[in-house]
């Protein structure tokens, strides 16, 4: 519903403008939530370069994929359901809900993990890339997975730990 426009798209105003907005606050309220639980790090989620795509320098360009293991599904539809019933159980109507194996934009790790095999990681245990000797990788990408919880605080932490790697390699 939109307060300042009727059907026929005519400007609302007066007493059908305050009817209108007291109609919004108060004949409905809507309670929407997010469940946040892990997405496990699976092999069908990768960064790689795309050779049939270029930059307008004529570099590949990055190609992401984000797939999702079957059992991240499972948890969210299990924790789903409990709330559901506890909204129902708190007089709630209409409850609407849905799954998806995408994470938030917001909370992406991944893409540049961090281990020992260059084979099958980007960064070593320092967040050094291993093939390049001044590229320092510390925002959220040298871990596979954020572990069910907002993981700033270990971007931070790790970030100061790496800085500091970084002074000890310039002394």
């Amino acid at each position: 519903m939109n307060a300042k426009w009727d059907d026929n798209d005519n400007l609302v105003w007066g007493r059908a403008l305050q009817n209108n907005l007291k109609s919004i606050f108060t004949d409905n309220q809507t309670l929407r939530y997010e469940i946040f639980c892990d997405w496990l790090p699976t092999d069908n989620c990768f960064v790689d370069l795309d050779q049939s795509v270029k930059d307008r320098w004529g570099s590949p360009v990055a190609k992401v994929r984000i797939g999702f293991h079957e059992h991240d599904l499972k948890v969210g539809r299990y924790i789903n359901e409990r709330t559901e019933k506890v909204l129902e159980k708190m007089g709630a109507t209409n409850v609407r809900s849905g799954i998806s194996g995408s994470p938030p934009a917001n909370l992406v790790a991944g893409g540049c993990r961090f281990g020992n095999d260059p084979e099958t990681t980007v960064l070593n245990a320092d967040c050094r890339a291993h093939d390049v000797e001044n590229l320092y990788v510390t925002d959220g990408s040298f871990m596979p997975t954020g572990g069910s919880v907002p993981y700033t605080w270990t971007i931070y932490a790790n970030a100061f730990r790496v800085a500091d790697k970084i002074k000890d390699a310039l002394a």
